[in-house]
């Protein structure tokens, strides 16, 4: 059996068997794997192969597989991740396209209550997979039995998160270049109704490993508790174990309720606190001594009477053994704390549970298959092997699949393992619980950091300062103290405070390149006269209202000329200038206007003249400089 294959690289065939011409990839390997859903391919190439295409890093690579050199099917779809040069020949790797996963980031919390998912973790990796990460997704559903009540993704890559749901779930993921879709179901969900036998499509002799290192079959659990409340009475000093310096109880108290007083029963409820908190409290529990113990500094009362109201967590140990088991591969015993058990038989039934699946050995298989065989990863199949001596024919999970070129096999690896660990050890809600309390609080993104490339080619704009301003404060009364300054700075005169300095006042103002737009986004350079409402981009008038600048260019020069030009949405408007600050001067709207009376202090000045309203979204004045 020959194997043909046909690989592209940036949308250019480097390698096509179907033709003598190109044949620039000498071989390659691609392994994939149940547990690692982001795959890897190396291509070894010859260093002609810059010849056809400058491999470089991100290009997409498709490679596919044939049997006949007619049909080829697509075996790998990702891209390029790294080139490394080997002497004569090149390595290319390259990552399947789920890498694309862990490359974004995902900030959103799925609350049940609002998001569509309500809960369900198959819809929201399937939300997270196909609307965050863009790629096409297969999900199985997951039920409505168990829900979860909030899936934080807090400022952490997609992959992870939809790792997290899987494995919460028990499920299998794994990504099939062929439809380029990334598959989340339960473990051996898909039976590919393909039997792999000695002698046919299994070539020479697999290899069985017989694991028994996790076996179990005499299970003791431990840990496994329920609440009891119980209640214990007694009168200080007189009653056993009920003292001034604490009261000693049978059980470990989780909680207690604690009434103390002089009456018999007493009827005063004491305030539980910690050993060393500074707030008012009048006792702590101490678990380790199974005590309640007054707080630091008192004592209780000689003679009072004392009621205990306590929870406590009952053992509910179980002990089950597998004795056919034990018969057949020997005694292999463990101990286990379960610490989500609620009842007795909820214990039986996990024990049993742990046993059925753990009593004989984990069988896994490595073999080489014929690669016209068409299995997938996670998929069951049948085996019949009529060589090895041990009985290990049945269904297996594959698990890992190795494919290489040249070569007519693949390598293919099957067990049980995977499948009869997915949920042993802890139940689903167990494992929902954790996803709900990972990231324990959500916080909003403080600030934000951002790398910019300011070219041509990429359009972005450059970052400029938006304008200059200098401003002064007049120093005056006694209410300050300037050191070394003649008059401020005596000693026993003059005291330190900021009252005896006036308001600040322009110095100097300059735009940048000495051009002013204003987009009212901000009130900078509002005037107290404006009567008109700054909006978020814009500026609203009403009948006769005016929108006016304080000092848009001061002390930078003589001023003798300014040409206006306004934005307008709706309305009519009138438009003034001054350069001297005080004398206003009409200008026309994108028209030059050489001033009367000149000056250093430039202003505008908007006036809505039809009695109606207006608006105004941008004003621009230049090209008095």
């Amino acid at each position: 059996m020959v194997q043909f294959t046909r690989v592209v690289i940036n949308s250019i065939t480097v390698k096509d068997d179907s033709s003598t011409d190109p044949k620039q990839i000498i071989g390659w390997e691609y392994e994939k794997e149940e547990d690692s859903p982001v795959t890897e391919i190396e291509l070894t190439a010859p260093r002609t192969i810059f010849d056809l295409v400058d491999v470089s890093n991100g290009q997409i690579v498709e490679v596919y597989s044939s049997e006949d050199d007619i049909t080829y099917t697509r075996i790998f779809y990702g891209a390029v991740d790294k080139v490394e040069e080997n002497g004569a020949s090149y390595t290319i790797t390259c990552k399947n396209e789920l890498y694309a996963l862990v490359r974004q980031n995902v900030n959103k919390i799925y609350d049940s209550s609002i998001d569509p998912s309500a809960g369900k973790l198959s819809a929201i990796a399937e939300d997270l997979i196909t609307t965050q990460g863009g790629l096409l997704s297969d999900v199985q559903d997951s039920g409505t039995v168990i829900l979860i009540d909030e899936f934080k993704c807090i400022n952490t890559d997609i992959y992870e998160r939809v790792q997290a749901i899987k494995n919460a779930l028990g499920w299998s993921m794994y990504y099939n270049d062929t439809d380029r879709t990334t598959y989340l179901e339960p473990q051996g969900f898909t039976d590919s109704m393909i039997t792999l036998t000695t002698g046919d499509n299994i070539v020479g002799v697999p290899k069985w490993e017989f694991d028994n290192s996790q076996m179990i079959n005499d299970l003791i659990v431990q840990g496994a508790t329920i609440q009891t409340h119980l209640t214990e009475s007694g009168q200080i000093g007189v009653t056993s174990g009920f003292t001034t310096t604490g009261i000693t109880l049978t059980k470990t108290p989780d909680s207690a309720e604690v009434l103390i007083d002089a009456a018999d029963p007493p009827t005063t409820q004491l305030e539980g606190g910690t050993k060393d908190a500074s707030t008012a409290h009048d006792y702590y529990i101490d678990r380790e001594n199974k005590g309640i113990i007054p707080a630091t500094g008192t004592t209780f009362t000689s003679s009072d009477y004392a009621i205990v109201n306590y929870n406590w967590s009952a053992d509910i140990p179980i002990h089950m053994v597998n004795q056919e088991s034990i018969d057949t591969y020997g005694l292999y015993e463990s101990v286990m704390r379960l610490s989500d058990i609620t009842s007795v038989a909820d214990a039986e039934s996990r024990a049993k549970s742990i046993l059925s699946r753990l009593s004989v050995p984990f069988i896994t298989g490595t073999m080489m298959v014929k690669s016209n065989v068409d299995i997938k990863l996670g998929e069951l199949v049948t085996v019949q092997d009529n060589i090895t001596r041990k009985t290990v024919n049945g269904q297996y999970m594959v698990s890992k699949i190795t494919y290489k070129y040249p070569s007519p096999f693949n390598e293919v690896k099957i067990g049980d393992k995977e499948w009869r660990l997915a949920d042993w050890q802890e139940n689903t809600e167990a494992r929902l619980k954790r996803l709900e309390e990972q990231f324990v609080r959500n916080q909003d993104i403080i600030t934000e950091l951002r790398e910019f490339k300011n070219t041509a080619l990429t359009g972005f704009k450059t970052p400029v300062p938006r304008y200059r301003k200098v401003l002064t404060q007049t120093l005056s009364g006694t209410n300050l103290f300037i050191l070394g300054h003649p008059t401020y700075g005596v000693l026993g005169t003059n005291q330190l405070g900021d009252s005896g300095v006036g308001a600040e006042t322009d110095a100097f103002v300059q735009q940048y390149q000495d051009e002013y737009t204003e987009e009212f986004v901000d009130s900078d350079f509002e005037s107290t006269n404006t009567t008109a409402t700054l909006g978020s981009g814009s500026v609203s008038f009403t009948s006769g209202q005016i929108a006016e600048s304080e000092s848009i260019d001061y002390n930078n020069g003589t001023i003798t000329t300014a040409k206006l030009t306004s934005t307008e949405v709706s309305g009519s408007f009138d438009y003034e200038m001054t350069a001297n600050g005080t004398d206003w001067e009409s200008v026309t709207s994108g028209v030059a206007h050489t001033f009367t009376e000149t000056g250093t202090d430039l202003r505008w000045r908007a006036t809505e003249n039809a009695a109606s309203t207006g608006e105004i979204s941008e004003l621009k004045i230049e090209d008095y400089h």
